[in-house]
């Protein structure tokens, strides 16, 4: 990818996170790979909750191992991470491919399906991408509808790939499974049986779990706008009025555009959000 072009897509993402109602700043990190295996962040977001996001950009193919090390540091850090796949390197629409490529596990961290990013300064965009097996070594690329990202939900969950397997914290962009878009489908892989030589799986692969099967606990709900309102003031639903007061007023100073060090526009946005976060919590608790 041209370095340009992907300097401005990630500014391009940096702009769509910190439009978040729950997203305090974005920074962008660096994009070089170590020595070590361990891949530097892109972009690193922080909530109003206090709680750290790393995003990766994958633009060459990287090794499971080295995904697993990036998503064990992280976790053992207690920062939850999402990766976005370059386009570019992905198979095209219905396209088949055969065996399972270094990109096929990525999809086994969020809802059978993976992320893919378009660097178009035209049109960039996020897309969701599934490789779906129709038979023991082949699988069909399945891409979805362009995301209009809403929200970044992190949550752990257990990864049950092979290569990947573990209790991880992650990222995705979308509030819950039903926001599925065509192709992009849950299917039912319960009358699939692999038992070919080319995976080492302990038990069942992941995609031959049956679909009508409930999603892991570990997922947490989908939060509602008065739960968002509390994390951008960081209390408790449980706290007092003065409590919540106490803290718009110190996070207002810090945010205010007369005093804030951000950029006049992005300092003005953030204060509006507050604003807006403390007024619902007063409608909700029907404070005057």
């Amino acid at each position: 990818m041209n370095p340009n072009e992907s300097l401005l897509f990630k500014k391009w993402l940096r702009e769509q996170f910190i439009r978040l109602v729950n997203v305090q700043r974005c920074t962008l990190g660096q994009s070089s790979l170590t020595g070590a295996g361990v891949r530097e962040v892109d972009l690193v977001v922080t909530t109003w909750g206090g709680n750290v996001l790393h995003v990766h950009l994958i633009d060459e193919p990287i090794k499971p191992n080295r995904v697993r090390k990036l998503i064990e540091t992280a976790t053992e850090s207690g920062i939850p991470v999402l990766f976005l796949l370059d386009a570019a390197l992905l198979p095209m629409q219905g396209e088949r491919i055969q065996g399972e490529a270094w990109y096929v596990p990525f999809q086994a961290l969020v809802n059978d399906r993976a992320y893919a990013y378009r660097a178009d300064p035209a049109a960039p965009r996020i897309m969701p991408v599934q490789f779906k097996p129709i038979s023991r070594q082949e699988y069909q690329t399945a891409y979805g509808a362009p995301i209009a990202i809403t929200q970044l939900r992190h949550f752990r969950a257990t990864v049950k790939h092979s290569a990947l397997k573990g209790f991880w914290l992650l990222v995705d962009l979308e509030s819950e499974a039903a926001t599925n878009t065509p192709p992009i489908r849950n299917t039912d892989y319960s009358g699939y049986q692999y038992t070919g030589p080319r995976f080492d799986y302990a038990g069942m692969p992941h995609w031959e779990r049956p679909a009508h099967q409930k999603p892991p606990e570990s997922v947490p709900p989908v939060k509602t706008r008065l739960d968002i309102s509390y994390e951008m003031l960081g209390v408790e639903r449980s706290a007092s009025r003065e409590e919540v007061k106490a803290a718009f007023r110190r996070l207002a100073f810090e945010v205010h555009p007369d005093v804030s060090e951000l950029p006049k526009e992005e300092a003005e946005l953030r204060f509006k959000r507050l604003s807006e976060a403390y007024e619902v919590i007063k409608a909700a608790q029907k404070w005057t």
